[in-house]
């Protein structure tokens, strides 16, 4: 059977990108939540970018059965929410006269060697993200925000890595129909017999009154000066 042209589509809870992208957006909900004034445009423009990142990698993978294209935008997108994000807490940071974090922070390494382990959430971070000190929490989530982006970048070079390789949609279905061209079975057209009799050719006809009304049978292509029948299946002439 052949290959469908509709591939898998939808797994972005596997997707290390979505995981991070996920912890970003409830430690973000906690720090906005804590840190900055409920009605201030800062505060929507935080959150609108949290979850607009997060939102668009899910609905960049459920489109991507249909249009590799979509899915590469959508994923593009995500990735440039989450930069906006990162510049937010660097504007909340320097606004304050706290410093922005190095890579060779202590707490900044830390935050790098868990993102290497399995099974990462919000729990893993929660100390963090929830400290009392707003350097902290502020340079924590700029970080793993970092790190979203970078797993975002990995994710449109393996897509477009993927588009050269298979296509979109319509070198999938084009593929796909000529896999099941290709599989279906040619039935051989039967031998051509000669008349037993006269030795002419015999042609393919159809009963069209009595018991075998509907079905074909081989005549002698003489007919009506030579009458002889024969059965499709047999193999020896039959008589008229």
């Amino acid at each position: 059977m052949a290959q469908g042209f509709i591939p898998p589509h939808g797994g972005y809870k596997r997707l290390k990108a979505y995981q991070k992208a996920l912890i970003v957006y409830d430690a973000n909900v906690y720090f906005v939540g804590r840190w900055v004034e409920p009605r201030s445009r800062t505060r929507d423009q935080m959150e609108q970018a949290a979850r607009c990142g997060k939102q668009n990698i899910v609905e960049g993978s459920l489109a991507s059965a249909t249009s590799k294209q979509t899915e590469v935008h959508l994923t593009n997108v995500a990735r440039a929410s989450f930069g906006e994000l990162k510049e937010d807490y660097e504007d909340f940071l320097r606004n304050r006269h706290l410093p922005i974090w190095t890579k060779d922070h202590s707490i900044a390494k830390q935050v790098t060697g868990i993102s290497r382990q399995d099974g990462k959430s919000y729990e893993t971070y929660r100390q963090w993200i929830e400290h009392k000190d707003p350097e902290i929490a502020a340079n924590v989530i700029r970080h793993l925000t970092m790190q979203t982006t970078l797993l975002l970048d990995r994710q449109i070079g393996r897509l477009e890595q993927e588009f050269l390789e298979k296509g979109g949609i319509r070198e999938r279905m084009t593929a796909a129909r000529l896999a099941a061209r290709d599989g279906q079975a040619v039935l051989p057209k039967p031998a051509v017999p000669s008349c037993p009799l006269c030795e002419k050719p015999m042609k393919q006809r159809t009963a069209r009154v009595g018991p075998r009304a509907g079905q074909a049978f081989w005549g002698c292509a003489d007919y009506p000066r030579c009458r002889r029948l024969r059965a499709m299946e047999d193999r020896e002439p039959e008589q008229p």
